[in-house]
Formats: C-alpha cells, structure tokens, sequence
C-alpha cells in the first residue's frame, strides 16, 4: 500500500514540474525575444547611456533569476529525489542527452560564447575565459570522479546480492536495503549540488568578464539553444512514438 502511495506522489510530482517546466519555457521565449531586441539595439547607443545599460542589466538579472526559479522549483517540485533529477522525465528523449549531473555541463558555456561573440572579445577577455575554461573543466573531472564513485557502490553488495536473487528479500533484508538506498541517494545528492555551485559559479565569473551588451547576446544564444532543443526533441519523440504504433500495427 506504501508503494502504492509513494508511486502516486511520485507521478503527482512529476506532473507538477510538466506543467510548470511547460510555462517556464513560454516566459523564456519572451525573454529570448527582448534580449534580441536590445542586442540588435546594442548599435544605437554607447556604453555612456546609463539608462540604456540601466534597462541592460535589468533584463540580465531577470533573466538569470528565471533560470534560478526553474532549479528551485525543480528540487522543491520532485523533494530532492535524485533518480528524477538525473533524468528529468520532464525532458524530450534529445534533452535528457544533455544533462550533466542533474543540469547543463558548465564547459558547454564556452562554444556558445564563441559563437555567439567571439569576434567582439578582447585579448584580455579572451584570455580570462581561457584560464576559466581550463579552471571550469578541472572542477567537472572532480565532480564526474565523484559520481564515478557513487555509481560504482550500486555494484557492491547488498544491491548485487539482491538483484542476483530476483530481488526477494528475507528478514531483516528490507531494513538494510533502505539504508544503502539512502546512503546512495545522499551520496548522489552531494555530487549534484557540487554540480549546482559550478554551475552558478561559472555564470557568474563568465558575466564578470563581459560586457553587459556582450552579456546579452550570450544569454539569447543560450535560450535559444534552450528553446530549439526542446522544439527539435518533441519532434523527435513524436516521430519515434509514432514509429512504434506503426510497427505494432504490422
């Protein structure tokens, strides 16, 4: 009866974050559309305009506070489980081969500021985020060698043991099982929140370097990559979903 009840909260909870995950994409849109208006502005006015790098840096921290809303509500909406924090059934197929320990790969930053305004960086600029770069990357093979770890001692006994059994349990079996579960999922726990301060981390160091208007374009380039990721993967699960109905109809 317990399963029972903890499967229901379990889908309740899913639903939530769908829906919210849903709508939270319809306020990144809009973000996207005025963080490209003001980029193709950024020729109007120079850096002197302070109420043109007022409004600037207001876009900037709402927007930053919109990606903020949607990590607090992506604990809070799932009670930190972190079986659904790796792989956020929220997510299209495509999306999920994105996730990192629970979120973006901080290193990911780096190509989309290239692309987006590497033609406008200084050589300082340039050489800062070369050394944060390297820095980033160092602290990302920590954090993998930290999930390495705990994605190893699911293959340690009692797990094994139990799966080698069909996964009966006898006396006192029960007890112990639950023990390892958490231990495992606080473990988990340690290694994404480590995830979570590189990731804030990283963005703040990155925007420190930049220039607002230069701020800007990166953060519309990122949701973009946000917003056709998950266009592009619900076309894809449709097209797979619907491959399968074929096939058993065959």
């Amino acid at each position: 009866m317990a399963s029972t009840s903890s499967s229901q909260s379990t889908s309740l909870e899913t639903n939530n974050i769908s829906v919210y995950y849903e709508n939270w994409l319809i306020q990144l849109q809009n973000f996207h559309e005025k963080l490209n208006a003001i980029s193709d502005s950024c020729d109007d006015f120079g850096d002197d305009e302070e109420e043109e790098n007022s409004s600037i840096s207001e876009l900037v921290t709402r927007v930053l506070d919109h990606y903020q809303d949607y990590y607090q509500e992506k604990f809070k909406s799932t009670n930190g489980d972190v079986f659904l924090l790796v792989s956020p059934p929220w997510y299209t197929s495509l999306e999920r081969t994105f996730v990192w320990v629970a979120g973006f790969k901080p290193s990911m930053l780096f190509p989309t500021i290239n692309s987006s305004i590497g033609p406008e960086l200084t050589a300082e600029q340039v050489e800062k985020l070369r050394r944060l770069k390297a820095e980033t990357k160092r602290e990302e093979k920590l954090i993998e060698k930290g999930m390495a770890k705990v994605q190893e001692s699911v293959a340690a006994p009692p797990i094994v043991e139990l799966m080698k059994r069909g996964g009966l349990l006898v006396d006192g079996e029960a007890s112990n099982l639950e023990t390892v579960i958490d231990g495992l999922k606080q473990s988990t726990m340690s290694v994404i929140e480590a995830a979570e301060h590189l990731r804030g981390s990283t963005v703040r160091k990155v925007l420190d370097i930049l220039r607002q208007k230069q701020a800007v374009k990166l953060l519309a380039a990122v949701a973009q990559f946000h917003l056709q990721g998950r266009k592009l993967g619900l076309q894809m699960d449709t097209q797979n979903a619907r491959r399968i109905n074929e096939d058993f109809i065959r």
